[in-house]
């Protein structure tokens, strides 16, 4: 099992600079994800449910004096095993693109914060534990297999009055398993709206 600090750094050196805030949300994110993908923790740590969203207390300890960060010298990424990395570079790709505020207002959003901090208005301290259970099911929810995203758009659609040929079908495919960002599938279906113009 890895540990928060070498997870802390193989963020860092996949992402470069952030603020404190943002490196918390995206840990939060990384043993969510873990979890429901693979049932164990990524590290042993406890995760509260502070005011401002998810937090490592052991990480913020080592931190609280700093803004923005840059390195993570007290972990080795080469420590993470093969799953492990995995998840924390899927949680970079997929949540690094977002601030710090937006990661915040993600995690106020969904269940396990939410749970853990009860009836508490939104900005009591709290220092409640964030439920593995609650996090593995949560996100475990989350996830769609191919098809099934595939067959669900292409329902959507329908039911808005719009067909989506094979051809699409197997873009969306391709963006639903990974191999396609959808980012990039966009850009090339306005490029060529724009050059059949």
């Amino acid at each position: 099992m890895a540990t928060i600090d070498d997870v802390a750094a193989a963020i860092l050196i996949m992402l470069r600079r952030m603020t404190t805030k943002k490196l918390q949300k995206l840990v939060y994110y990384s043993q969510a994800w873990h979890l429901a993908r693979h049932g164990v923790r990524l590290f042993p740590d406890e995760i509260q449910a502070w005011r401002e969203g998810p937090v490592v207390r052991k990480l913020y300890d080592k931190h609280r004096t700093q803004y923005e960060i840059r390195t993570w010298p007290d972990g080795d990424p080469a420590r993470l095993g093969d799953d492990e990395l995995a998840t924390v570079r899927w949680v970079a790709t997929a949540y690094g693109r977002f601030s710090a505020e937006s990661l915040s207002r993600m995690t106020h959003a969904e269940s396990p914060w939410r749970v853990a901090r009860g009836l508490l208005p939104e900005g009591e301290p709290s220092q409640t534990p964030i439920s593995d259970d609650i996090m593995r099911n949560f996100y475990a929810n989350q996830v769609v297999e191919p098809d099934v995203a595939v067959a669900l758009a292409a329902a959507n659609s329908a039911i808005e009055g719009v067909e989506l040929d094979d051809a699409w079908q197997e873009e969306l495919r391709k963006v639903a398993d990974g191999r396609v960002r959808a980012d990039e599938l966009i850009q090339r279906e306005v490029g060529r709206h724009l050059s059949d113009r």
